[in-house]
Parts: structure tokens; C-alpha cells; sequence
């Protein structure tokens, strides 16, 4: 299997160039499918924490939720699952719509996952974006995961350093007009679908 080489910055500094990767797997499709252009980067900073930065072609996103942890995969939703601690299986899911609402957990599997913030007062921070180029008009989020919320998952001294890690990004839309579910590293049947750390993507931070 492919390991995925993403940056690690010695500070945030200029982060536009880096290269983009399409989602390109398709599940649990209709007779009409529908498959927006969807494109992620990722990267670390060191001191700091990691980031993944979602864009979706989509020029109408379903945006209904407006409170953190509600279902926003019901909306047009953008999503980044990562375990970041080597050894570890537990991992990260956040969930988020176009207006930067969020839904974020973590858990070692699809059952038994627990809210974020009823465990820990840090939080992963989100960015909406949004443009509009030669392909088309688009959304986005760029997601933060700080050092300090990742260390206090997991009860140890994360940092943000070169390491192994596994991840997914996905794009849903569980009531928009058409459902449709993207990934980066394919899945296999619902459920467990998307939470399934089995098929997360082995990738490592370097410098």
C-alpha cells in the first residue's frame, strides 16, 4: 500500500502551493450519480498542529445546521478523519458544512464515539473558504487540529514532528438533492462506511 509524504513547517507561513489531491472513489452511488470535484492538502506545523485544507466544486452546498455536533453530513459536507498517534487506534473525525459548522469525535470505531467537547475543553478550529476559478465556483474548510487537542485525546505529549500517521477525507450529502459519498482511500460497505480505519491511507509528515 502507498504512504502519502505531506509537509511539516517549521511555522504556518505561505501554505497556498502545496500540492492537491482528488478524491476520486465513489460509494453507495444512485442511478444518477453525482460527483463534484473535491480536493484536499495536508500539512503540519511544527508546535502548532496539523491541517487539512477540503475544496469542493459545488455551487449550492446544502447548509441547514448552524450548531456545533449537529448532523452536518446530512448537509454538503466536507470531512477530515485522521489517527495521528502511531500504535494508537483511536481517531478524529470532523465533520463540517460550508458555514464552518462542525461535528467532531473521537473513539477507536464507528460505535461507541464521544463528542469532543465532552471530553476535553480544546477544540479542532475551522475556516470556511470559498472562491471561484477557470473550473468553476467553489467551498471550502480549512481544518485545525492544534498539538494540545491532540495530546489531550490521547492522554500523551503529542507534537507536532515528522511521524507516521493514517487518514481520510470524504465528501457526503446524506439530504442533499442527490446523496452522494466521496473518499479519498476507498471504504467498503455501510456500515461501517467512512468509519472504517481499516482503509484509512498510511501517509507520513516530513520536512
Amino acid at each position: 500500500m502507498a504512504q502519502y509524504v505531506f509537509p511539516i513547517l517549521a511555522s504556518r507561513g505561505y501554505t497556498d502551493g502545496f500540492n492537491e489531491y482528488k478524491l476520486e472513489s465513489f460509494h453507495w452511488e444512485s442511478a444518477s450519480p453525482y460527483r463534484p470535484d473535491v480536493f484536499f492538502s495536508l500539512f503540519a506545523v511544527e508546535n502548532d498542529g496539523i491541517y487539512c485544507r477540503i475544496r469542493a466544486y459545488e455551487a449550492a452546498p446544502r447548509t441547514v445546521c448552524k450548531k456545533r455536533d449537529e448532523p452536518v453530513y446530512e448537509d454538503s459536507a466536507l470531512e477530515f478523519f485522521i489517527a495521528p498517534v502511531p500504535g494508537r487506534n483511536e481517531y478524529i473525525n470532523v465533520e463540517c458544512n460550508s458555514n464552518g459548522v462542525f461535528l467532531s469525535q473521537f473513539g477507536a470505531a464507528r460505535d461507541g464515539r464521544v463528542f469532543i467537547r465532552e471530553i476535553t475543553g480544546e477544540s479542532p478550529e475551522v475556516v470556511p473558504l470559498s472562491g471561484n476559478d477557470a473550473s468553476g465556483i467553489w467551498w471550502g474548510v480549512e481544518i485545525h487540529l492544534p498539538q494540545s487537542l491532540i495530546a489531550a485525546l490521547f492522554n500523551t505529549g503529542f507534537t507536532a514532528a515528522p511521524q507516521t500517521f493514517r487518514f481520510n477525507v470524504f465528501k457526503c450529502g446524506d439530504c442533499t438533492e442527490t446523496p452522494h459519498y466521496l473518499a479519498f482511500s476507498p471504504v467498503g460497505e455501510m456500515p461501517p462506511g467512512f468509519h472504517n480505519p481499516d482503509c484509512f491511507a498510511d501517509a507520513v509528515f516530513k520536512r
